[in-house]
């Protein structure tokens, strides 16, 4: 088998350097003649059946849309419509202050998404203001309101008291792989 196709593609080098049809020919006879023994081995269906089969098994088991969209069904229970526009921040890195005082607040909620890899996250909600909240850190502490801080925490979820009869509303979703978030009134 080796040896059919190194002559394959030694005749293969030939045909496209000298444009000689015999080289053509002889080319496509060893192409064919190791292309026959690859399909007669007994390991060449498993070379491409496990692959196969480790593909189907990756996708069935790491489902994308679906996982994103259940997540999404578990605020709607809470009255923030997920269909709207989501502002969205993303840094690689840095320390940021978001004052949600300025925001233009709509009848259905807001929403807000914060992607970073370094760097402390300060976020100051105005006291009318109910929040859900959404944070994954890596590395880090996490304090929200009056809490005690988690270290490390990995995900929180946290809601206020009154989302449902809130007139102001904001999902906020913070992703950081490293540093510190704190949520705080004022």
């Amino acid at each position: 088998m080796l040896m059919m196709a190194i002559l394959a593609i030694v005749f293969t080098v030939l045909a496209n350097r000298s444009r000689s049809n015999f080289f053509r020919v002889l080319s496509f006879i060893f192409w064919a003649i190791s292309v026959m023994v690859l399909f007669t081995a007994g390991w060449f269906w498993l070379a491409i059946l496990f692959p196969a089969v480790a593909c189907i098994v990756f996708w069935k088991n790491n489902p994308r849309t679906d996982g994103q969209r259940a997540r999404n069904v578990f605020y709607e229970g809470f009255g923030v419509p997920t269909e709207k526009k989501e502002e969205t921040v993303t840094h690689a890195n840095g320390n940021d202050v978001i004052d949600l005082d300025d925001v233009h607040y709509r009848p259905m909620g807001n929403a807000i998404s914060i992607k970073k890899l370094t760097g402390n996250t300060k976020i100051i909600v105005p006291d009318d203001v109910a929040v859900i909240l959404d944070i994954t850190v890596g590395t880090g502490i996490v304090k929200v309101f009056d809490e005690s801080p988690q270290i490390n925490a990995g995900n929180i979820h946290y809601f206020s008291d009154n989302v449902n009869e809130a007139r102001k509303r904001m999902k906020i979703t913070i992703r950081v792989q490293t540093g510190n978030v704190e949520i705080v009134r004022g």
